[in-house]
């Protein structure tokens, strides 16, 4: 049992550097599996299981570790028949696993979401041609035929001048009625593959394929382009990047990628999935909204302070005046008394000394009043930080030792931050659909309080936290960030200065009353609109509704 326990200490600290140096995946499969068999005290399961893993790997020298400490427990064990284990069935399924996620990463890699590649290294792409532009030679014509799929092409192509190439595999459909009247090319075109379902594409400025419109046919003959786009309004590369992958996923793009260098994106496929992805990304990436916040911040600050009554002696000196030799001691001890109060009318030699009284009575008061105004521009969905006040230093660390006057020696300096004080406001605007707006506010108010502890002082915080709805020009006040505190100390004789009325006078009174008031009015105004919700784009693709007129 002793020899179990100290397998399996000093086994976790190895298992736990065997990850660290893992590069076959099967071992490194092999050695987790060993050091869960460890942890349940099978120990000739993991000595086998690290034994393998070190045979695949020679270089990890943690594997080898791992089998030599355990390898004379295991081999009493099997001996005295204790503990028998099999790990083929573990080295089979570990080499699956490996060959899985071997496959994934090829595959992944080979495709990724979107690429990060230069525009002018996908221009060289030698299968990539520019797409011809069909030259009709009549201008728009009115037409009224009645025939099957290919005699309708045949007439409609040569009164504009334009040779028809079909599909060997196109079926043509019978006794198709035909009328348009006063159309130019591309739209009779339209007309005309919407009534045969198929589909054209140019192969010259002479001449076009006429295919049946099905998916595969699409996939087989439709050209492949590469469309490269800018997005001004895409300003972060990570809103860009999660656009390009989510309308990668939507239409199940060959390959889309990003050009950092000249800010512009590049999508190769078919050339009516890639005019699609094109209009879907600049959907996604509209300018969001925004709007300006107009801030009015007024502070009402007032302190009174009333110091009154009369400043009493609270203790007397006792002096003995018949002390010989003692006079430059009496004169030292009676030097805080002016007056002298014999006992007996002088016929001792002791007496009190009784300092002068003092009526005072003084008032102060203090009113502040601070206003700021400030425009803040945010857009929809993004956080805008505004700050009114001082940074104050606040101390984490001091030196309080002796300072050293020889300058090669190390003087300790201290550590501090910087505090903000006074009001941190955070706002976020969320545009509705109904043309409200919400911000969600944070407000902050710091302040130094009145109690120093090791030269730290104490800041005082209000928080408020909360959410507004209103419209534009709506007026929003945000109030209840007041304080008021009233303080009251009195200092005079014992006796004297605790009976009523006498203690307004005969005491030492002070009276502190501070009131702060804070306003916050916000105002917001849409500088740019947001998408209406009524408006919706929509994009048709497929054999269905797609575009079937590729020119």
């Amino acid at each position: 049992m002793k020899l179990r326990i100290a397998t399996y200490v000093g086994g976790c600290l190895i298992a736990a550097a065997a990850c660290v140096f893992a590069s076959d995946p099967v071992a490194a499969r092999l050695a987790r599996e060993a050091h869960q068999a460890q942890l349940d005290n099978q120990i000739v399961r993991a000595w086998l299981l690290y034994s393998e893993a070190a045979a695949r790997d020679p270089s990890n020298p943690s594997y080898r570790a791992n089998r030599d400490s355990l390898a004379p427990a295991a081999h009493l064990l099997s001996q005295a028949d204790i503990e028998t284990a099999n790990v083929s069935a573990d080295i089979k399924a570990a080499e699956k696993d490996a060959a899985a996620q071997t496959r994934d990463a090829h595959s992944s890699n080979a495709e990724p979401p979107i690429e990060f590649a230069s525009e002018k290294e996908w221009n060289r792409d030698p299968g990539l041609q520019p797409l011809p532009r069909v030259q009709p030679t009549a201008s728009p014509g009115t037409f009224n035929l009645t025939g099957d799929t290919k005699r309708l092409f045949e007439q409609v192509t040569a009164a504009f001048g334009v040779r028809v190439i079909f599909d060997p595999e196109l079926q043509p459909e019978r006794n198709i009625r035909f009328e348009i009247d006063h159309a130019d090319f591309r739209t009779v075109l339209e007309g005309l593959t919407a009534v045969t379902h198929t589909f054209v594409y140019p192969v010259s400025p002479h001449e076009i394929v006429v295919a049946q419109d099905t998916e595969p046919k699409r996939d087989e003959l439709e050209p492949i382009v590469l469309l490269t786009f800018p997005l001004p309004d895409a300003r972060d590369q990570k809103d860009l990047i999660e656009a390009a992958n989510a309308v990668r996923g939507i239409l199940n793009l060959r390959t889309i990628g990003w050009d950092s260098e000249s800010r512009t994106v590049m999508v190769r496929d078919r050339a009516t999935r890639a005019r699609v992805a094109r209009s879907l990304l600049e959907a996604l990436l509209l300018p969001r909204a925004q709007v300006s916040l107009e801030l009015q911040f007024l502070t009402i600050d007032t302190d009174k302070t009333y110091h009154y009554g009369a400043s009493l002696p609270t203790s007397f000196q006792l002096i003995d005046f018949g002390h010989i030799g003692g006079f430059q001691n009496i004169l030292q001890s009676a030097s805080t008394a002016a007056n002298f109060l014999a006992f007996g009318g002088g016929a001792t030699l002791f007496g009190f000394g009784i300092s002068d009284a003092t009526f005072f009575a003084t008032y102060s008061n203090s009113y502040t009043s601070v206003f700021y105004d400030a425009t803040v521009v945010v857009a929809d969905g993004q956080t805008a930080n505004f700050h009114v006040g001082d940074k104050y230093p606040i101390p984490q660390s001091l030196y309080t030792g002796a300072q050293l006057s020889t300058p090669s020696i190390y003087n300790p300096v201290g550590q501090f931050t910087q505090e903000d004080l006074g009001l941190l406001l955070k706002l976020t605007p969320r545009f509705h659909g109904d043309g409200d707006m919400s911000i969600d506010v944070e407000a902050d108010f710091k302040s130094l309080g009145t109690q120093t502890i090791d030269t730290v002082p104490e800041v005082n915080e209000r928080e408020f936290k909360g959410a507004v709805t209103l419209r534009e020009g709506q007026l929003a006040v945000l109030a209840g960030m007041d304080t008021s505190s009233d303080s009251r100390a009195k200092n005079g004789l014992a006796g004297v200065s605790s009976i009523p009325g006498l203690d307004q006078i005969l005491a030492e009174n002070t009276r502190e009353k501070q009131t702060s008031r804070t306003l916050i009015v916000l105002k917001p105004t849409i500088t740019r609109l947001p998408l209406s919700p009524t408006v919706s784009p929509q994009f048709l693709l497929g054999p269905q509704r797609g575009e079937r007129v590729v020119l």
